[in-house]
């Protein structure tokens, strides 16, 4: 696992190590620079201190350093006058001026001049510019040196400090329950840092929305199961106390109502559950809403022609839509399925799918009893069914209609029909 503050320290203190070697390196090109300007202007004065009067000498001792200057005078014959280290005599260079030759496997500097009929050369190996250059870099980079453990522990310093606002939230984090979803405090954070905990925050709150829904529909369902199932168990016992057949048998058919009642609200609520997680985990698609209403039509077809009810299709072809097939099904088929319900017999349902722009437009219309306007918005909400209501139903059909239109960013309008009585749903998709 990548540390952020081994990261940190090893390539902080491998920068601070790297510029002190460049500081090195250029120091000692610098002083190299100067070293030979000094010294070729020093070899030059030599050359141009001997004058020509200046008679042959007798040739000195070779006992001096071998870093020391070599000064040869020849006469206009070329015939050596005065060598100062006979046993490093460089041979004649007839070329004037400066120039760098190799000798005996080492470079030299040498400076020629003629002066009264005197050929004068001067001398001088590199390596006394090389170690000038090198001490005089070392002497610069001892500073640097001393100071490398104190830049290394300041720079542990810092990354340690810098570093704290993350662990404080890791450790904010670590040390909270499972279900505290309160959110983090956002003051006094680097700006680095902010992003990351906003946008956990922000994550908190859905979190939190979440699960105050989970838990409230975990409750109405809950309390929406107690009525039926209690029911069902009183009837199961009247039945069993039955004492004649005739009473048993409308025992029996009541209590395959209530069976089916609480079945279909079950299934309601397995549909809403399943809904509100693949809205979360499934991805958009292009999806033909044209042939997915013909479909559920087929569907309820033989339910319809049980109730006389007439249902019919209003459907442009092709007409797709970006969404979750499987969730858009169950809109459908929850609109349809009120609509037929709530349709008297020998009444009339129409699905029309029509694109008008900016729109594309699923409406289902009844001529049914309607919905007043001021319940309209409460007929939306999970297990709320309207008073007087003499068809079985669980409330839950229009709320899964809400969820799955408002996560395929919908709009969903409850109208009164206007040719008729009854209620047209309108689902508006963006296009």
């Amino acid at each position: 696992m990548k540390s952020i503050r081994q990261s940190l320290l090893l390539w902080l203190t491998f920068g601070m190590l790297a510029a002190t070697c460049l500081a090195g390196i250029s120091a000692y090109l610098l002083a190299l620079d100067e070293a030979n300007e000094l010294f070729d202007y020093q070899i030059k004065q030599v050359a141009l201190s001997l004058d020509g009067q200046s008679q042959a000498s007798p040739v000195v001792a070779d006992d001096d350093p071998d870093e020391d200057n070599v000064i040869q005078i020849w006469d206009a014959l070329g015939k050596p006058l005065f060598t100062s280290y006979p046993s490093r005599a460089l041979p004649r260079y007839l070329s004037s001026g400066f120039q760098t030759v190799n000798f005996r496997q080492r470079p030299w500097r040498i400076y020629n001049a003629q002066l009264q009929g005197k050929f004068i050369q001067v001398a001088q190996p590199m390596i006394v510019r090389d170690e000038l250059a090198a001490n005089l870099a070392e002497r610069i980079l001892i500073p640097f040196f001393v100071l490398i453990p104190f830049f290394a522990i300041l720079i542990w310093w810092v990354v340690r400090r810098s570093l704290n606002p993350l662990e404080s939230v890791t450790n904010a984090i670590a040390a909270r329950h499972a279900d505290a979803m309160q959110t983090l405090d956002e003051t006094a954070l680097p700006q680095e840092v902010r992003p990351i905990v906003v946008a956990l925050n922000q994550l908190l709150i859905r979190l939190n929305q979440a699960m105050k829904a989970q838990h409230a529909f975990i409750a109405d369902a809950a309390h929406e199961l107690r009525t039926p199932l209690t029911a069902l168990k009183l009837q199961l016992q009247l039945t069993e106390r039955a004492t004649s057949d005739v009473i048993r048998e409308v025992g029996f058919v009541k209590l395959n109502e209530r069976l089916d009642r609480s079945i279909h609200l079950v299934k309601q609520l397995l549909t809403l559950a399943r809904s509100e997680s693949k809205m979360q985990s499934q991805q958009f698609g292009p999806v033909d809403l044209s042939y997915l209403a013909r479909e559920v039509t087929n569907d309820f077809t033989p339910l319809a022609k049980a109730a006389h009810t007439d249902l019919q299709l209003d459907i442009d072809p092709n007409i797709i839509v970006s969404g979750q097939q499987g969730n858009l099904r169950i809109l459908i088929n929850n609109l349809v399925d009120n609509a037929l319900c709530y349709t008297p017999n020998f009444g009339q349902v129409c699905i029309s799918v029509k694109r008008e722009a900016p729109h594309v437009v699923l409406r289902v219309i009844d001529n049914g009893s309607g919905i007043p306007e001021q319940e309209r918005e409460r007929v939306l909400d999970r297990f709320y069914r309207r008073e007087g209501t003499e068809v079985t139903g669980s409330g839950l059909g229009l709320a899964i209609v809400r969820n799955i239109a408002e996560a395929h960013y919908a709009k969903l309008i409850l109208s009164d029909n206007l040719n008729t009585s009854g209620l047209v749903v309108t689902v508006k998709f963006p296009f």
